[in-house]
């Protein structure tokens, strides 16, 4: 162990000391400095990310906390360079591109991954899209999730449970927009069914986003049908549940 890498270290702990006594500025000043002297040590990145993080959570609306988070971000990218097979590394990346609402730092730290087309990715990313309230954007990287991995139904699920999740929460989207959204949904899972059709989760959605379809009908002669079709796919889910145990 070099020199450098021992002064790191010894920085490094004086900044834990600060960070524990919740001194978060202080704390990263020394995470950076201890940086500065190894920049090879993947902890060192790791705990800078958590202090801006902290930091970051204490003042959310500030600049300092805007700067946190940006360096946060930072942090745990180095860590991953570092670390690049750690998932739970990935998994604080990811956590943190959410709770900063950091989307569009998320898309370009993806960019590699996106221009090979990997489905992990647009699943990634369509996550940290349906978190951070863009529905829109979410539903277009899950859809390229799909096309870039025809041969798993998980992604036609997901896709149906964000489309989903989507109209259970605006009960505002009626008429047509509706029905065309649950619609998609609806063929997604139904999709699903025909690739796996003894799981149960597509059958489930598929009832659910019937009940949503019905939202938008205005007389019960109009609901009738589409209550029907959810009553049966729900009977098939609990079929498939109770043959599972």
């Amino acid at each position: 162990m070099g020199c450098d890498t021992l002064k790191a270290r010894m920085v490094a702990g004086d900044a834990a000391a600060l960070y524990h006594e919740g001194k978060l500025e202080e704390a990263i000043a020394k995470y950076e400095e201890a940086a500065t002297h190894d920049p090879q040590i993947a902890t060192i990145q790791l705990n800078l990310g958590f202090a801006n993080l902290a930091l970051y959570q204490a003042n959310p609306k500030g600049k300092v906390g805007d700067d946190a988070a940006n360096k946060a971000v930072v942090a745990f990218e180095a860590y991953l360079k570092l670390k690049p097979t750690d998932e739970r590394g990935r998994q604080y990346l990811v956590q943190t591109f959410v709770d900063t609402s950091r989307y569009d730092a998320a898309v370009q730290y993806y960019q590699p991954q996106v221009q090979n087309n990997e489905p992990e990715a647009f699943n990634t990313l369509g996550l940290i899209a349906s978190k951070t309230g863009k529905f829109a954007e979410a539903k277009d990287w899950y859809t390229k999730r799909v096309a870039a991995d025809q041969k798993n139904p998980d992604p036609k699920v997901s896709l149906c449970v964000l489309i989903w999740d989507y109209l259970h929460n605006h009960a505002e989207v009626l008429g047509d927009q509706r029905k065309q959204l649950a619609d998609e949904g609806i063929g997604q899972c139904k999709a699903a069914i025909e690739q796996a059709p003894k799981a149960p989760n597509a059958y489930t959605y598929t009832n659910l986003l019937y009940r949503e379809r019905a939202m938008a009908d205005v007389t019960d002669d109009e609901k009738r049908p589409d209550l029907e079709q959810a009553n049966e796919y729900f009977k098939k889910a609990m079929q498939l549940l109770k043959a599972a145990k």
